[in-house]
């Protein structure tokens, strides 16, 4: 995951990637009802996507979902989904943000070397 995006920004940058994540989302748990499973499917990958868990993938998932509203099911109208498929690429293209599971799991660390010649002693 971490090669696939250079960092994980913080600040106004990691709010606005947090609030994409979100407004992605958001649409998927009110369309129509998709059976039992379908709501636990669904269910598990709005969640994923809210706390960044794997981004890119569910994110991808979701502009799947979002084809398929648009061409099988014609459960949304073409703007609402031209929107929703625009948002949901930006996730992809932009990555989580430092406010994610992701950043925790696969961000930067951080490796101290010691000096050479020194005792780990000291």
């Amino acid at each position: 995951m971490q090669r696939l995006f250079s960092m994980f920004p913080d600040g106004g940058p990691g709010v606005g990637l947090l609030l994409l994540r979100l407004a992605v989302t958001l649409p998927l748990l009110f369309q129509p009802s998709r059976g039992a499973l379908g709501q636990a499917l669904l269910a598990l990958l709005v969640l994923g996507l809210w706390l960044g868990l794997l981004t890119p993938v569910f994110a991808v998932t979701c502009c799947l979902l979002e084809l398929y509203a648009l061409l099988v099911s014609g459960g949304t109208s073409l703007p609402e989904a031209g929107i929703q498929l625009l948002a949901a690429a930006a996730v992809v293209l932009l990555g989580p943000g430092a406010y994610s599971l992701d950043a925790r799991l696969f961000g930067r660390r951080v490796i101290t070397l010691l000096p050479r010649g020194r005792n780990q002693e000291e």
